[in-house]
């Protein structure tokens, strides 16, 4: 097998198509694909949050009844998916903006206060609009790359469909500055791990005045599903009473209800006191009262409550495929109130296949090396995107595409004003020697000074030769 292999250096001292409706998913009857094992796994090893000591015992805060963030200016209207993106429509368009706006204070039903889903889905589905990915890998490109608004994106969550690449330096800089720190798992198959979650609903277990929101897997349903019971709370309101076996939908928690209720047994009773699965135990598997409130993103407002449905806290205990949602856990994010990159990498780089490329970054405090000493990667431009040009699209014009990447993690290898070599280096996996390329352009800009100091690599272009 042929790699082909450009490394380029640069020396410098420093400081530091949308969808037609027609062709919506849920119109056509299919329904998402569930997650590989592959995804499950890395999803089950995400570090868990657990109830804080200020959370417990009796000088707790008081919890009301129920909290409904969906009410919140932080959380964006309703959508409708145009493919598989549902982690990224909870993940990214739900969760990552209502978080960001919470915490900035801003709306969420204006584009430039909204996060689009097609960025970071373009880069994992394979250039198929019917593959999914989990949110997890959505997560991780905003954590090392940002995710811009969008505003930035052209002005809807999926501009330009499930092939685009988008091209402009300027996007992906101003995409840096939206960024979140970490992910954490809620286990809530008990009534501590409830706690847990209510709480985050509530306050973001910081004592904050408006709550956070969280995300789950569940096999996907359509329209109608049970209702809440006549003479209860929320009566006549859709609920989830039994999910399915395949973890197949990403969902977005914006609320709880401890009074609303289900008879699960058809006794004629709501008790959360009885052993109504004849197991010996009475705990969260027996509980009739009290659920959760959430939103769909893959069937926009005609689907269930005007996008919302309800799922009993009963559904958190049982196993999936006996009732439950996946792995009894719910997902939320820590994000970043802000962020300016100091250094970042601009690059402009001609393909006629994608998928064949890797691009990375690095350093050497040894000048007169030919090679990077630490390299950077990137959850994007990672041999992904199937075989395409590099925008997605099919004129000369889409071969080539202008990005940026932020090299902070290399800034914690290297002392102030010292002198360093930087390294771009494009990878290309072409065994049979199909595809042809050229890095066009490229450039460190430093944003440490007044202003950005730009530091260009001197020739103007550098072919991916083939052995």
């Amino acid at each position: 097998m042929k790699k082909h292999f450009a490394a380029l250096a640069l020396l410098a001292a420093l400081s530091y198509p949308a969808a037609r409706s027609q062709d919506l998913p849920y119109q056509k009857g299919l329904e998402p694909q569930a997650l590989t094992p592959g995804e499950l796994f890395v999803l089950s090893r995400i570090p868990e949050l657990t109830l804080p000591e200020a959370y417990q015992g009796p000088d707790a805060p008081l919890l009301p009844v129920s909290v409904d963030n969906s009410t919140q200016p932080y959380f964006r209207p309703i959508t409708a998916q145009s493919g598989y993106e549902c982690g990224q429509s909870a993940g990214i368009a739900f969760n990552f903006t209502y978080e960001v706006d919470r915490l900035r204070g801003l709306p969420a039903n204006v584009p430039g206060n909204q996060y689009p889903t097609h960025f970071t889905w373009d880069f994992l589905n394979n250039a198929n609009n019917y593959t999914g990915a989990s949110f997890f890998d959505s997560w991780e490109i905003v954590r090392a790359c940002g995710n811009m608004n969008v505003t930035d994106y052209g002005g809807g969550l999926n501009t330009g469909g499930y092939l685009r690449w988008i091209s402009g330096y300027n996007a992906y800089y101003n995409g840096m500055h939206n960024r979140l720190n970490t992910v954490r798992a809620i286990r809530v198959d008990t009534p501590e791990g409830l706690l847990t979650l209510k709480y985050w609903l509530y306050d973001h277990l910081e004592g904050a005045t408006v709550g956070g929101v969280a995300n789950i897997y569940g096999q996907y349903f359509g329209a109608p599903v049970p209702t809440l019971p006549a003479g209860t709370p929320e009566a006549g309101k859709y609920v989830q009473t039994n999910w399915g076996g395949s973890p197949s939908h990403a969902w977005t928690i914006c609320g709880f209800n401890d009074s609303i209720r289900y008879d699960f047994n058809g006794d004629g009773f709501y008790t959360n006191h009885i052993d109504i699965n004849s197991d010996g135990v009475v705990d969260m598997h027996d509980w009739e009262k009290g659920g959760l409130k959430f939103a769909n993103g893959y069937a926009g407002t005609g689907w269930c409550n005007s996008g919302y449905c309800y799922t009993m806290y009963k559904n958190l205990a049982d196993n999936i495929g006996a009732g439950g949602i996946w792995n009894h856990t719910v997902y939320v994010l820590d994000v970043k109130s802000s962020c300016s990159p100091q250094l970042t990498m601009k690059v402009t780089l001609k393909h006629t296949s994608r998928n064949k490329l890797k691009v990375t970054a690095g350093i050497n405090t040894d000048v007169s090396a030919s090679a990077p000493s630490v390299v950077l990667g990137f959850p994007i431009f990672n041999y992904q995107g199937g075989d395409q040009f590099m925008q997605g699209g099919t004129t000369e014009a889409d071969k080539t595409i202008e990005f940026g990447l932020d090299l902070a993690p290399l800034l914690s290898q290297i002392n102030n004003n010292q002198q360093i070599k930087y390294f771009l280096q494009v990878q290309e996996n072409d065994p049979a020697g199909s595809a042809a390329g050229e890095i066009v352009g490229w450039s460190l800009i430093d944003y440490t000074r007044t202003p950005p100091v730009v530091t260009n690599y001197p020739a103007a272009t550098f072919p991916l030769l083939t052995d």
